[in-house]
């Protein structure tokens, strides 16, 4: 199994390109969907529950530091958007750990590169939640 993992990036905090991933995660241990958000405060709770609902394994949003927002609270609102949206898929019977948020300073990468591999790992004890039959 290769999981899906969809990361929200805000662009502010990391400027990773997919290329970057494949050499942080060797292997090639899972796929990965990136999308660059301005702020990681325009992370939706839909859009993270959709992420989930359309296969993907994992979602992980990537923020600034605590207190580093260029928009002053949109790492904060971003991280009780994933908690809310961990509790959706807690009640919808799929699990309260498929979504995680990481804040990346973007002078530290060793933080992302730790973060990533611990998320694929995640993804592959976790296994799929969605299974398709043939």
């Amino acid at each position: 199994m290769k999981p899906q993992i969809v990361l929200y990036c805000c662009t502010n905090s990391t400027t990773f390109s997919g290329e970057d991933i494949e050499k942080r995660i060797p292997g090639n241990l899972a796929d990965f969907k990136i999308s660059r958000l301005p702020c990681s405060g325009r992370t939706d709770t839909l859009y993270m529950v959709r992420a989930i609902e359309n296969g993907a394994d994992m979602v992980m949003v990537i923020a600034c530091p605590d207190g580093c927002c260029q928009f002053l609270e949109g790492n904060r609102r971003a991280r009780m958007r994933v908690r809310y949206a961990n509790r959706l898929l807690a009640e919808a019977g799929i699990g309260d750990d498929r979504i995680h948020m990481v804040n990346v300073d973007p002078a530290d990468d060793q933080i992302l590169t730790t973060a990533l591999q611990k998320i694929v790992v995640r993804a592959l004890d976790m296994g799929p939640w969605l299974t398709t039959s043939s």
